[in-house]
């Protein structure tokens, strides 16, 4: 199974050479100019919405492509290419959906409702092995089933007409419509996909340019090694509020060459950037663009699971003598963020809505699920046997790049003085991410962005074996979400939802969570009407130079 959308494209260190740019990041007068250049952090991956889980390839296609709905800057998901709010039955399990009428793609084609419905099929038939995603319609709507292909009649999904979709749902599901928000739900065009078959991933139609989109640009140009050109779509039906002619996205995977890619101009928003060296030009500082809040966290993940070896990890008293005996002042120090991180207090991070703003902020009011108390964790741990002359042994699996080492080892370093010994075992990221994901560590490091608004977002990696890393298996903690997703009312369920992330952290210490953080971009002074949503996404359609 793919991992969740990339989290690590600003830790990459393979350089790549700046091409041919035209950019403004000093303060040059730059009069008409209408071609903006973004630097990216790693390749752009085949520019398919139904497979697509890195975050580069997700911010790409948000500028090609409209869904029926999008998330606001605080993360509510609001209607794009539909009317208005679905129309949901009173079981909550139908959702009637009315498409705007007269939307076109790149080529002039009408968008219709159907074009939404066989995307949603193609990505279930595919299934989550290659198309992760996927899941969010298989879990969700009624006779989908992961990689296997359905019968029009049979899809929970059906266009009424042109313009209306009906959408039966296996189970009630409230977030569902932040669940649209993800780009497995854009539509794709079955004449483009040869012969119409869904699982023709091999015909590599979107690795070719100008196939039609119906955002505000398409792909004009592809070379998904070193640059990728959008073209405005003149047949945009707000084509007039779209003042970019074109948006080069050039992969340079090191950091300082886009922070000097920027200086010099030839870069107008660079989206991973030299963090130490931004923090320290007062310059560079006045120009950084932050996705604020960013809902994305870091945290130490725990194989508490039965088949475990290691009957320590088991007991909750000492996973909480673990976290209590971490530094996370040090762990921030080290993590090298500064002002542009914080210390995070439970699973969920900043900036998803709860019942009256923040879910974590208004949870971290009430109770704080997690910190730190080494003498606490001393206790504790000689509580269970252990001291100076018998310490705990166990291991700390990571991806090898230098940011995760040095957390690695102010965790070892931490844990030392609660009389536990903790090797480190850095691998190759591919190496490092099967094993997690199959349950073979001890302790491992975890990081994961939002897919979608909601604790569940979140909440849902221990619902069951179902997600990459979760190795625990609790069947009161799936009773308290599944009582949460069963309520009407919105406030309670939040309510509830809290509970259960209660249960989770500071009742069970499933995990020890450590930071939230956002990226600095670095964004020209005279680029305006650039926008962003909580997930990571940034949108570039009303972009213009000033």
């Amino acid at each position: 199974m793919k991992k969740l959308f990339s989290v690590l494209g600003c830790f990459l260190l393979a350089a790549t050479v700046l091409t041919g740019c035209g950019g403004g990041g000093d303060d040059k007068e730059t009069k008409a100019k209408t071609e903006l250049n973004v630097a990216i952090g790693g390749d752009a991956e085949f520019l398919d919405p139904a497979v697509v889980d890195d975050s580069i390839t997700a911010n790409i296609l948000n500028q090609m492509y409209d869904g029926l709905y999008t998330l606001d800057q605080e993360g509510n998901a609001v209607p794009d290419l539909a009317e208005a709010e679905p129309e949901i039955s009173e079981d909550g399990l139908t959702y009637t959906i009315k498409l705007k009428e007269g939307i076109k793609w790149s080529d002039g084609e009408e968008l219709k409702a159907s074009d939404f419905i066989y995307a949603w099929k193609r990505a279930v038939a595919i299934g989550a092995a290659e198309a992760y995603y996927s899941t969010f319609i298989s879990d969700n709507v009624a006779n989908a089933e992961d990689g296997k292909a359905v019968a029009d009649e049979d899809f929970g999904a059906k266009a009424i007409d042109d313009y209306t979709i009906e959408i039966t749902l296996k189970k009630k599901t409230p977030y569902f419509t932040a669940l649209m928000t993800n780009t497995v739900f854009y539509p794709v065009r079955e004449d483009f996909i040869k012969d119409g078959k869904f699982d023709e991933l091999e015909s590599k139609w979107a690795d070719e340019a100008k196939f039609p989109t119906n955002g505000a640009f398409y792909a004009s140009k592809i070379n998904s090694k070193s640059k990728v050109t959008l073209s405005k779509n003149k047949e945009y039906y707000e084509a007039d509020d779209v003042k970019l002619k074109k948006i080069n996205f050039i992969v340079m995977a090191d950091t300082d060459a886009q922070t000097n890619g920027f200086k010099s101009g030839e870069i107008d928003f660079a989206t991973q950037v030299n963090n130490e060296t931004v923090q320290a030009d007062a310059d560079l500082g006045e120009k950084v663009y932050l996705i604020d809040p960013y809902v994305i966290n870091y945290f130490v993940l725990f194989n508490a699971g039965e088949e475990n070896t290691v009957p320590e990890l088991k007991d909750p008293e000492i996973r909480l003598a673990i976290s209590q005996a971490i530094d996370r002042e040090e762990v921030l120090d080290v993590f090298g963020y500064g002002d542009y991180s914080y210390e995070l207090k439970g699973l969920v991070p900043k900036g998803i809505p709860g019942v009256d703003g923040d879910f974590r902020e208004e949870a971290d009011k009430e109770e704080e699920y997690s910190g730190s108390d080494l003498e606490n964790a001393k206790k504790i741990m000689e509580k269970k046997g252990f001291n100076k002359d018998n310490r705990l042994k166990l291991s700390y699996k990571y991806n090898d790049l230098p940011q995760h080492k040095d957390v690695a080892q102010a965790l070892q370093a931490s844990l030392k003085d609660a009389y536990i010994d903790l090797e480190l075992i850095g691998s190759e990221k591919e190496v490092f991410f099967t094993e997690r994901d199959k349950g073979d560590f001890e302790l491992a490091r975890h990081a994961m962005s939002a897919d979608f608004i909601d604790p569940m977002a979140y909440l849902d990696m221990y619902n069951g074996f179902t997600k990459a890393g979760n190795t625990v298996d609790d069947a009161e903690y799936e009773k308290l979400l599944a009582e949460a997703n069963a309520e009407d009312d919105a406030d309670k369920r939040l309510e509830k939802l809290h509970a259960a992330e209660k249960y989770l952290v500071k009742d069970m210490n499933y995990v020890v969570p450590l930071l939230g953080y956002s990226d600095p971009i670095l964004k020209a002074s005279n680029l305006e009407g650039v926008f962003s949503s909580p997930e990571g996404h940034y949108n570039l359609t009303r972009a213009e130079f000033k």
